[in-house]
């Protein structure tokens, strides 16, 4: 049987994989449940604009979507990604910038000039980072809040536990604290520019999946939006998949659903069952974006800041990154008790050292599933399975990072690269 492949999923691990195939010249059919491509990081039409279902940050050291992008179009780090060295703007408690030195010097420099901290915390926080980014063993059952509980509180409040949130998605009291070693790792201990905040200045869906799509076409192969799989079927020389309108034969299948909608497909084959019992145990943790529209002539001091003391983590400026004048979008990671009133208290946070003026809209999207809950001892499985023509791909399989774009990248590449292996 010739080789055709079919891509259960529209999400940045599915496009990738499909994208990798196709490119090295196998037959690719991409299904996606959604009108939209993108998964959990896509656009979303709010108030006639092009918005997206969650405000997303990349890191510099996020190379493989980084070249990705750059790829497909070769404008795009000119015009469609804004890179800033990091910066940590909480006013007017905290303030942390890294300048562009050699790394490590650059962290090693940036919480010693912060502002908000004394000099005791300044070196508190210097020699614990430079413990972290050489040979600390991390126990795998360690917590980021076991792992931080030597460090004073004000660090604790203003920066380990505000990077744990937002990098990993899950409170400091149950975030695995490996993985969150692993993360500052590869922001700080490598080059300087891979700890830089790599803004989006288009909507997610536009940024990668729907050129990979465009790509797909070209190659000749086939994207089936709103075309939800339902059926799976595995014998040992094809794979076998059923729609709400038709079933079709595979030579092979690469299922890059998101971890909750695993189950439902895996417990179909007998021998992806382990690992749909594996993934079904999976907690989660959700994100909420409220988008509010402020008079066009109001633009924050910067492109984002950091909060404190309420839901919100961030504020972004979406007028200065995306040309919506005037819109703000404010992120709460980890978002499993706010209460129904939290786009008030946000705007309350904001409040606190800028004064925007009445909205003039409020737009709120929350991802309930928005990513697994990064904990200790996390079960990741392989992108093999016990099945050999079946692969998965996802921000869920074994990986260095916790759920983020890199990481949907990251085994996308992996999954299709196994694929081509056996063929």
């Amino acid at each position: 049987m010739r080789p055709s492949v079919a891509i259960v999923g529209g999400g940045w691990a599915g496009c990738t994989a499909a994208l990798t195939l196709a490119e090295a010249g196998v037959a690719v059919t991409l299904f996606e449940a959604s009108r939209t491509l993108g998964g959990r990081a896509r656009a979303v039409e709010l108030e006639g604009q092009t918005l997206d279902n969650g405000q997303h940050i990349l890191l510099g050291a996020y190379e493989q979507t980084l070249q990705l992008i750059a790829r497909l179009r070769p404008a795009a780090l000119q015009h469609d990604l804004w890179r800033l060295p990091l910066t940590l703007d909480q006013p007017p408690d905290f303030s942390l910038t890294c300048p562009r030195l050699p790394a490590p010097l650059h962290l090693l420099a940036g919480l010693l000039g912060a502002r908000g901290l004394n000099w005791g915390e300044k070196l508190a926080a210097a020699r614990w980072a430079h413990a972290l980014l050489g040979n600390a063993d991390i126990p795998d059952q360690l917590t980021v809040s076991q792992l931080t509980c030597n460090q004073p509180v004000k660090l604790r409040n203003l920066l380990w536990h505000p990077l744990c949130v937002s990098a990993l998605n899950t409170p400091p009291d149950m975030a695995s604290a490996r993985v969150f070693r692993d993360v500052i790792r590869a922001a700080f201990g490598g080059r300087a520019r891979h700890s830089d905040l790599v803004l989006p200045r288009r909507d997610l869906t536009g940024l990668l999946p729907a050129p990979v799509a465009a790509r797909l076409i070209e190659l000749g192969g086939e994207v089936r939006l709103a075309c939800r799989v339902t059926t799976l079927e595995a014998a040992p020389d094809a794979v076998t998949l059923g729609t709400r309108d038709d079933t079709s034969i595979y030579s092979h299948v690469i299922l890059a659903v998101a971890p909750q909608h695993l189950p439902a497909l895996a417990m179909q084959v007998a021998a992806l069952e382990p690992v749909g019992r594996a993934v079904a145990r999976y907690r989660y943790q959700p994100i909420a974006t409220a988008y509010v529209q402020y008079d066009p002539a109001f633009r924050l001091p910067r492109p984002l800041f950091a909060l404190a003391d309420g839901p919100a983590q961030f504020v972004f400026d979406r007028g200065q990154s995306h040309g919506q004048a005037g819109v703000l979008a404010f992120v709460a990671s980890a978002a499993a008790d706010l209460s129904a009133n939290w786009p008030d208290q946000a705007v309350a946070q904001l409040h606190r050292f800028v004064h925007p003026g009445p909205a003039r809209w409020r737009k709120c999207i929350v991802e309930k599933q928005a990513t697994y809950a990064c904990v200790p001892r996390l079960a990741r499985p392989p992108v093999h399975t016990l099945h050999p023509r079946i692969f998965l791909a996802g921000d869920y399989t074994a990986g260095p990072y916790p759920a983020t774009l890199e990481s949907a990248t990251q085994s996308g590449v992996q999954s299709a690269g196994a694929l081509l292996e056996q063929l």
